[in-house]
């Protein structure tokens, strides 16, 4: 009575991966590799000025101390802003690779 229509098994294959652009790929990079530059742009920034202030107590070079304590403050003030960007750039850059999260190292 009932006649059904058999379609054959789907195979048990995993769904292709999607590819990435070159746009999505530049700005992984942009996006981690900006606060890692900006970090060390300003750790240094912040202790050449505190050397220099530390350097000649006598002249007038204690403004110099003063700025590199506003750098760091700054480096502190925008630290949640750096770090999701890393993280952002890092996830993006894991998914232009096609890895899972939870695949190992060196598993493709």
């Amino acid at each position: 009575m009932s006649e059904f229509v058999r379609h054959p098994p789907q195979p048990n294959a995993p769904p292709a991966r999607r590819v990435r652009g070159r746009t999505y790929r530049v700005w992984a990079h942009v996006l981690l590799w900006t606060p890692i530059a900006l970090t060390v742009t300003g750790v240094v920034l912040g202790l050449g000025m505190f050397a220099a202030a530390d350097a000649d107590p006598a002249s007038a070079s204690s403004a110099l101390g003063y700025l590199g304590l506003v750098v760091w403050g700054g480096l502190a003030i925008l630290s949640p802003v750096l770090l999701g960007s890393f993280v952002a750039g890092l996830v993006m850059l894991i998914r232009a690779r096609g890895r899972s999260a939870f695949d190992g190292p060196g598993v493709e």
